[in-house]
């Protein structure tokens, strides 16, 4: 289907991630020819403005540079590096926003230009903003290393437009890891491990503070081109983030089959493109009701036997159940520490 990318799909600019971590090999004089190892991937194609490789040449080139990179900080590397390396249409927007509320709604709008292995949520509750990110283009097996490639340039990019450091918090899906250092260097000490989703709040205040590079006809001018750029393109999601979008929608409640239809695909053809990218319609189900039981438990206040009728489960003892296979806590413990963090 038009615009929805496939893991052998040529859909990521190299220009952007791929150049730049080439060019932090040859700086730190490591073997690119071993970076590129099987990834199909030549240095003379990053010469060609146009190149891009798919996400699956996009993973084993991760695999590589994680395998051969002497050290644990090479995400938060590449992320330092995200704004300042970019060139176009959606950086000069950017650039010119005039807080962060205009810039993450203007990343939030055209990030597959620069960002495709994400998607994200904004939330709201009460002096706090919230913003959910989940990965596109069948990237959980290197999840850490794409949330801190995201999470290092957010923070680079918010000090370098405001003048000011980074305040908010960032809950992380995955155990405390050994590079903590690493964390509080490029992140900051507000950090929770081990908690459900990738979620970045921040106080409401925030979003309202000016930038000093603020320039509203530049703004206007670089969103109209990166629209353009972006109506233009051959894709604009990854297969998983499309499943992922359909299931969120309030308006119809969608199975594999319904599915498999509405992207004209049969549902042995859905399986097979979904394990191309080493996940399963399960998997994504279980994505999907997680996050609409997060929303419901933290953001409205929702009792256990109202998720469990939201989410069509059969009664409560079953949502609790899968709530604590999903992640590790049972709703009462999730919402104990949402009192007390």
């Amino acid at each position: 289907m038009q615009n929805i990318a496939y893991a052998q799909d040529k859909c990521i600019a190299s220009q952007l991630l791929v150049a730049n971590l080439v060019s932090l090999f040859q700086h730190r004089q490591l073997n690119v020819d071993d970076l590129l190892s099987s990834t199909q991937i030549f240095t003379q194609d990053l010469q060609q403005a146009q190149h891009k490789i798919s996400p699956q040449q996009l993973h084993k080139l991760i695999a590589n540079a994680l395998r051969l990179w002497p050290g644990d900080d090479l995400a938060f590397l590449l992320g330092q590096q995200w704004l300042p390396s970019q060139s176009g249409d959606l950086t000069n927007g950017l650039l010119c926003c005039k807080n962060l509320q205009q810039m993450l709604n203007l990343w939030q709008q055209l990030h597959w230009q620069c960002q495709p292995w994400l998607q994200g949520w904004r939330w709201q509750s009460q002096q706090t903003h919230h913003l959910l990110l989940q990965l596109d283009l069948g990237c959980h097996r290197q999840q850490r290393f794409f949330i801190e490639l995201t999470l290092s340039s957010l923070v680079a990019s918010y000090k370098r437009l405001s003048r000011n450091h980074w305040i908010g918090e960032f809950s992380l899906p995955y155990p405390k890891p050994d590079n903590l250092d690493q964390y509080y260097k490029y992140l900051g000490d507000r950090l929770s491990f081990e908690q459900p989703l990738c979620v970045i709040s921040y106080p409401s205040t925030l979003n309202k503070q000016p930038f000093e590079l603020a320039n509203q006809q530049g703004y206007r001018l670089a969103k109209q081109q990166a629209l353009l750029q972006m109506n233009q393109s051959s894709y604009r999601i990854g297969l998983p983030g499309k499943i992922r979008l359909l299931l969120l929608s309030p308006q119809q409640s969608y199975c594999l089959p319904s599915i498999a239809e509405q992207l004209g695909l049969s549902p042995a053809t859905l399986k097979r493109r979904l394990k191309e990218y080493h996940i399963s319609y399960q998997q994504l189900q279980d994505q999907v009701n997680l996050q609409k039981a997060l929303y419901m438990l933290a953001i409205t206040g929702a009792s256990n036997p109202n998720v469990a009728k939201r989410l069509q489960f059969a009664d409560s003892n079953n949502f609790r159940r899968s709530f604590k296979r999903w992640t590790g806590q049972l709703p009462s413990q999730f919402r104990y520490w949402l009192v007390h963090r």
